[in-house]
């Protein structure tokens, strides 16, 4: 009977570190193809007009974080389940900072969707036909899919903290990737509410997914080797 119950935990282990490893594909599949058309060194005209010209990019972008977001919310009950013997509360906090994270992305996702609608209704015209009330509401929609963004980021600033306490309650979790979260995470917070475009921003979200790829690395060897 313990040996059954402990081949359905390694398949449990196994499985939940691929899912989390296609989480964190995604996030960096989501950053490459991330849309940016606000710039601090041009202007409202200028930024709008280099929108006009890159809308395809806009709705791929909004595609992307929205595919993140709910890879991110399937991931959750995985994350929970192969922790539920091991952590007492903390699995469940993470659990709902992931879901924090998915609600995030999803909701930014689904503003930039409805920012590309009205971008093809507005500039179907072109771009010199659009008013300034327009170009208002464009730029505060945008504002708002950045403000979603910054809610899911956060809490995956959260999540990489409780995530990096894990290491007290569990043996084998890699000291590389506690050291990581740990850094990364109060770092990403930060800056994501201080300054979104800092460098330092960037590399506290690379450091936040390279921790958690090693982290279900280890997961997936514990759950083939054990």
């Amino acid at each position: 009977m313990q040996q059954i119950t402990r081949n359905k935990v390694r398949r449990r282990e196994v499985l939940a570190g691929l899912i989390i490893i296609l989480v964190a594909f995604s996030f960096i599949t989501s950053l490459l193809l991330d849309f940016n058309f606000v710039s601090p060194y041009a202007t409202l005209q200028e930024d709008l007009s280099y929108l006009s010209d890159h809308i395809q990019n806009q709705s791929i972008s909004s595609w992307s974080w929205l595919a993140t977001g709910l890879l991110t919310f399937i991931a959750v009950p995985f994350y929970v389940v192969i922790f539920s013997n091991k952590l007492k509360v903390l699995h469940y906090v993470n659990g709902l900072l992931l879901l924090g994270v998915s609600a995030g992305f999803v909701v930014m996702g689904l503003v930039g969707l409805e920012l590309h609608q009205t971008m093809v209704q507005s500039f179907g015209e072109g771009f010199e036909h659009v008013d300034e009330l327009m170009k208002l509401d464009l730029l505060e929609r945008f504002r708002e899919e950045q403000f979603y963004r910054h809610i899911g980021s956060s809490f995956m600033g959260l999540f990489a903290i409780g995530l990096s306490l894990s290491k007290f309650r569990l043996e084998r979790f890699p000291l590389f990737s506690m050291i990581l979260l740990i850094l990364s995470g109060p770092a990403l917070i930060f800056f994501n509410w201080h300054d979104p475009d800092h460098l330092v921003r960037t590399m506290a979200m690379a450091g936040i997914i390279i921790g958690v790829v090693v982290f279900s690395v280890r997961l997936i060897n514990s759950g083939v080797s054990s």
